[in-house]
C-alpha cells in the first residue's frame, strides 16, 4: 500500500504543502487559524501520515548571488526596480542575475531550473509565479520573496503597496477636485497581475463612499495576450493607453478624469489626448501608479502614486539576505508580508473638474 504523502494530506485538507510542513513541524514562524490547523491535523491522523525525520544537511556554501525575475523591461517601473535591488544588493556584497521572463511561464520554468540549486542563494519575484505551488517547494530551502504582489494564501514573502488604499487615493483627489465621472483604462486582468484589479476596486469603493455609484467607466484592452512592444517598437503598455484613449473619445465619453492603471499607460493617454487636440487639465485631468522617472518630466508632469519601492527593494534584499545565511539553513522559512501605505504625488495633470456643455 502507498505511503501517504503531504500532498495527500494537503489534498484532503484543502491547503497548501507548505502549509502541511509548516503545521505539521509546528513552526512558528507563521501563524495559521485554529479551523486551518484542526484540518490539517484531522487529514493527517485520517491518512496515517508521519512527517519525515529531517537528515542534517551540511552547511550551504553562499555563493552571493540573487536571481531577479522580471515580466518586462519596456516598463521603466521595472526597470528602477531591478536598479535599486542591485544597488542595495552590490553594498552587502551580492550580485544580481536578472531574467526577463517576456511573461512566458514556460520561460520563467527554465530560468527556475537553469539557476536553483547551487547558483544562487535567493530569488527575487517582481510579478506572482506562474507555479505557485512550487514555488512554495522552492522557498524551503532557497529563500524567495515577492516585490509589488501579494497573494494571502501563497506561504511566500511578499513586499507589497496597499494596491486597494492607492486607488481610493487617486479616486479622492480627483473628487475633492470636483470630477463625478471617471474613466478607468487598463491592460488585461489576469491571475499573475492582482494589482491591476485591486487599484480598480480601490477608486470603485471611494466612488461609492460618496454616492456615486454609477461614476466609473472601466475600459480594458481586450487581447489577452501581453507583448513587451509592438510592431512600431513603442512600449505595449503605453500603446494600450493610446488605444483605449482614441476608443473611448471616439465612442463619447461623460468622464472628466482618466486614471491609467500605471504610469506607462498614463503616458499614453496624455500622449493621444494632446494628439486629438485635447488640453490637460484643463479638458481631462490624468493620473496613473509608479511614479516612474518619466512621470516627472512629461508635459504637463503626471499626477501618480508613490511605491516607496527604494524601501521595498531594501526590504526583499534584505530577507533573501538573512533566510540564506547558514545558521538559518536548518530552520523553517519564516513568511513574511510587508504592506506599505501609498503616497499620493500631485502635478500638473490634474485640476478642477471642467465644465461641460
Amino acid at each position: 500500500m502507498k505511503r501517504p504523502t503531504s500532498q495527500d494530506v494537503a489534498a484532503l485538507a484543502g491547503v497548501s504543502q507548505a502549509t502541511v510542513s509548516l503545521i505539521l513541524n509546528n513552526s512558528e514562524k507563521i501563524s495559521f487559524s485554529n479551523a486551518t490547523r484542526e484540518r490539517v491535523l484531522a487529514a493527517a491522523r485520517q491518512l496515517n501520515y508521519l512527517p519525515p525525520r529531517r537528515k542534517k544537511q551540511p552547511a550551504k556554501k553562499t555563493s552571493r548571488m540573487i536571481l531577479v525575475l522580471t515580466p518586462t523591461l519596456t516598463n521603466q517601473y521595472y526597470a528602477e526596480l531591478i536598479q535599486a535591488v542591485e544597488d542595495y544588493a552590490d553594498s552587502l556584497g551580492y550580485r544580481v542575475i536578472v531574467c526577463n521572463t517576456f511573461r512566458k511561464p514556460d520561460l520563467e520554468k527554465f530560468y527556475l531550473d537553469t539557476f536553483l540549486g547551487s547558483h544562487v542563494d535567493g530569488v527575487i519575484y517582481t510579478f506572482l509565479p506562474s507555479f505557485p505551488h512550487l514555488i512554495e517547494q522552492i522557498n524551503a530551502t532557497c529563500p524567495v520573496v515577492i516585490i509589488g504582489e501579494k497573494q494571502d494564501d501563497l506561504a511566500i514573502c511578499s513586499i507589497e503597496l496597499s494596491n486597494v488604499a492607492a486607488g481610493a487615493m487617486l479616486a479622492e483627489h480627483l473628487y475633492q477636485l470636483g470630477h463625478r465621472r471617471l474613466a478607468f483604462l487598463s491592460t488585461p486582468f489576469n491571475q499573475l497581475t492582482l494589482a491591476r484589479g485591486q487599484r480598480l476596486e480601490g477608486i470603485r469603493k471611494q466612488l461609492e463612499n460618496h454616492g456615486l455609484s454609477g461614476a466609473l467607466e472601466v475600459v480594458v484592452e481586450r487581447q489577452t495576450a501581453e507583448a513587451d512592444t509592438q510592431g512600431d517598437g513603442m512600449p505595449y503598455e503605453y500603446t494600450v493607453g493610446r488605444r483605449l484613449t482614441r476608443e473611448l473619445l471616439r465612442q463619447g465619453t461623460g468622464a472628466t478624469a482618466l486614471i491609467a492603471v500605471n504610469d506607462m499607460t498614463a503616458l499614453g493617454i496624455l500622449n493621444e489626448l494632446q494628439a486629438q487636440g485635447c488640453r490637460v487639465p484643463r479638458d481631462y485631468s490624468v493620473c496613473g501608479f509608479d511614479n516612474i522617472f518619466s512621470a516627472a518630466v512629461t508635459t504637463p508632469p503626471l499626477t501618480t502614486i508613490d511605491h516607496h519601492l527604494h524601501t521595498r527593494c531594501r526590504s526583499a534584499v534584505d530577507m533573501v539576505v538573512q533566510h540564506s545565511q547558514p545558521d538559518a539553513q536548518d530552520q523553517t522559512p519564516a513568511v513574511h508580508k510587508i504592506e506599505y501605505t501609498p503616497q499620493l504625488i500631485v502635478r500638473g495633470s490634474t485640476g478642477p473638474a471642467p465644465a461641460r456643455v
